[in-house]
């Protein structure tokens, strides 16, 4: 359909793709539902050649409750993974038991010496025993270690 604008500025129209902005004097070819037709004609600014596109229809409601219960299903499910994550979170925790013997100084010394062991696992026992002032290098937790097992 072809709008031309008659007047002396710039005017808009409300066309499917979205607005267009028409020059005095220029005609453009655009798509129009039917439903603007009564305002575009009120307004008297365009010469129009052609017809207007029938309005959608109302089907777009049936498809969007469709969109909208499964979205809700999805939320659901999501909703379920993490209340599984929560408990298996729970589990590990449970496992950790806070309530185990604390190590003894030569027990987290043995550890120092063993490859196995990876430094951070290490430094948080050591930690349990030497607290807030617990060096950041691993030789400085050895010495400090090494002290606290000397001393009765």
């Amino acid at each position: 359909m072809k709008f031309t604008n008659t007047q002396k500025g710039p005017r808009g129209l409300n066309a499917i793709s979205g607005p267009v902005l028409v020059d005095p004097g220029q005609t453009v070819e655009v798509d129009v539902y039917a439903r603007e037709q009564q305002h575009i004609e009120a307004a008297g600014w365009f010469d129009i050649d052609g017809s207007y596109t029938d309005n959608p229809g109302t089907s777009a409601g049936p498809a969007l409750k469709a969109v909208a219960a499964d979205t809700a299903s999805e939320l659901d499910g999501l909703k379920k993974q993490l209340a599984d994550r929560d408990a298996e979170i729970a589990k590990l925790k449970a496992k950790q038991q806070p309530d185990e013997e604390p190590k003894t100084a030569a027990e987290v010394l043995a550890m120092a010496a063993d490859s196995n062991v990876q430094f951070m696992t290490f430094k948080s026992a050591a930690q349990k025993l030497l607290g807030e002032k617990t060096p950041a290098k691993k030789d400085e937790i050895i010495a400090a270690l090494e002290d606290l097992a000397t001393k009765p």
